[in-house]
């Protein structure tokens, strides 16, 4: 069938030019043969674009086969390690590539140390400072009964009973205190393997919701009622089972422990509970506290580099859109078979899609990119875009020339006026994880269709098609 097809165009091509040559030689021989040559020439690139495209468009279908899964905390978090590596070498902007790579090396010089690190936090005057100097059996820092003594964050190396490896022990200044840098405070909360939420009474609303936004970012953390030297022992069980119901449902009861950092009366601190559960959770949890921290903070940094590569792709993608747009009303003007503009038109948007996959680092096979390019004109189609867009663009360029437009003109602006909702609708797609929506394909493409037939936008696009075709800058 196709062979046939190809007999017929190029027999209708060879009367065509037959019939052409015949007319202009009675007026001119050398001007026949040259404006001959020159239809020859325009008609065979033009159907090398057609051919190329085809290929594409029509070679065998090849399905990748997806990476394996993770089996294990700590492979996950080589993996995405490894992912983050990837992503930071897509950014262009060398000042804030460095900058990520700079805290990416810190994270990664973490997990390959498998260093743990423990932070103390909490509201002002809880005893925070004096559990740390008690956690390390020396005096570190000053304890006082001034409200938020301690105003930057300090490091200590700690060697805890029956663990092994390197500690770090971070004291940090008080949330919620005046002039207190807390977004600098929570920043280190979320920076540790294990936390140490620090109070002296029941916890009151403020410190309850600051509590649950480390436990929802997934913080491994240990509620300690400090100053019970302050308390009667009936008191202290009291407050112990009050703070154990307020956490009950997101917390092991056992992670609610109570010590006196700091006691009045007795030379000693009383902190051998917390102790003791701290070094549980680390033999039980140790590398997988650490593996579980190097997964979110490499998510964090993934986040920041995602937003910057989400810019860059967004302007390649537009560039490709651009070009492509005008590749599809090219090979429409210059085909003169309505089956052939098809499935020009269906080859020139199936390699878009497998461009703008490439931008967005998906590997879209052509089959694949195929059958979108295929269910979106389909969707166009049934929504009655192209009628529409005929309408629109009608309209506008008549307003725009003094004479009437040309078919082929008007087809070929078309052509590139619906690749272009196309192109937007693909990237959509791509930017959703190669997922449409609830709304689904028609949802998208109808979206975009509204956006781009504003009055703004569409004059934009005329005057950009009007100046491609005279072959300026618009």
């Amino acid at each position: 069938m196709a062979v046939l097809i190809v007999l017929g165009i190029m027999l209708w091509l060879t009367s065509t030019l037959g019939t052409l040559y015949a007319g202009l030689s009675n007026l001119n021989p050398w001007l026949a043969q040259a404006i001959t040559t020159l239809v020859v020439v325009l008609m065979l690139g033009a159907l090398g674009v057609v051919a190329y495209y085809g290929w594409l468009f029509l070679r065998p279908r090849r399905r990748p086969q997806p990476p394996p899964l993770p089996k294990t905390t700590n492979e996950a978090a080589v993996s995405h390690l490894q992912s983050l590596d990837q992503q930071l070498g897509q950014i262009e902007d060398e000042v804030a590539r460095q900058a990520l790579v700079e805290r990416a090396k810190a994270v990664t010089h973490a997990f390959e140390q498998q260093r743990l690190h423990l932070v103390i936090v909490g509201s002002g005057s809880v005893g925070k400072t004096s559990l740390a100097n008690a956690l390390m059996g020396e005096m570190a820092g000053e304890t006082a009964v001034t409200k938020g003594t301690t105003t930057r964050s300090q490091d200590y190396r700690v060697a805890i009973p029956a663990i092994d490896g390197e500690i770090i022990l971070s004291d940090s200044p008080g949330l919620l205190d005046a002039g207190a840098p807390d977004q600098a405070s929570r920043e280190l909360a979320t920076q540790a393997d294990l936390l140490l939420y620090v109070v002296d009474n029941d916890l009151h609303r403020a410190q309850y919701e600051i509590l649950m936004q480390l436990l929802a970012v997934g913080k491994r953390t240990l509620v300690v009622l400090n100053k019970t030297d302050l308390y009667a022992d009936d008191e202290v069980e009291l407050l112990l089972e009050r703070l154990r119901q307020r956490v009950g449902q997101r917390m092991d009861l056992k992670d609610v422990v109570a010590i006196a950092a700091h006691p009045r009366d007795i030379p000693s601190p009383h902190i051998q509970p917390l102790i003791d559960r701290i070094i549980a959770i680390l033999r039980a949890e140790g590398r997988d506290l650490i593996a579980n921290n190097i997964l979110l903070q490499s998510q964090r940094l993934s986040l920041e580099a995602r937003q910057l590569i989400g810019q860059q792709r967004q302007q390649k993608a537009d560039a490709i859109i651009d070009r492509y747009q005008w590749i599809g009303a090219g090979v429409l003007a210059a085909t003169p078979l309505p089956v052939i503009d098809m499935l020009a038109t269906a080859a020139v948007n199936t390699q878009m899609v497998v461009e703008l996959g490439q931008v967005y680092g998906i590997a879209v096979s052509i089959e694949d990119a195929r059958t979108l390019a295929i269910s979106l004109a389909k969707t166009m189609g049934s929504l009655g875009l192209v009628k529409g867009a005929l309408k629109l663009l009608t309209v506008g360029l008549q307003a725009n020339l003094a004479t009437a437009v040309a078919g082929k003109l008007l087809q070929g602006v078309s052509a590139a006026y619906l690749t272009r909702i196309a192109g937007k609708s693909f990237v959509d797609y791509f930017e959703n994880q190669q997922e449409w929506g609830d709304g689904g394909i028609q949802a998208v493409v109808e979206k975009h269709y509204q956006l781009n037939r504003r009055d703004q936008i569409l004059q934009q696009f005329i005057q950009q098609a009007l100046a491609s075709v005279r072959g300026t800058s618009p």
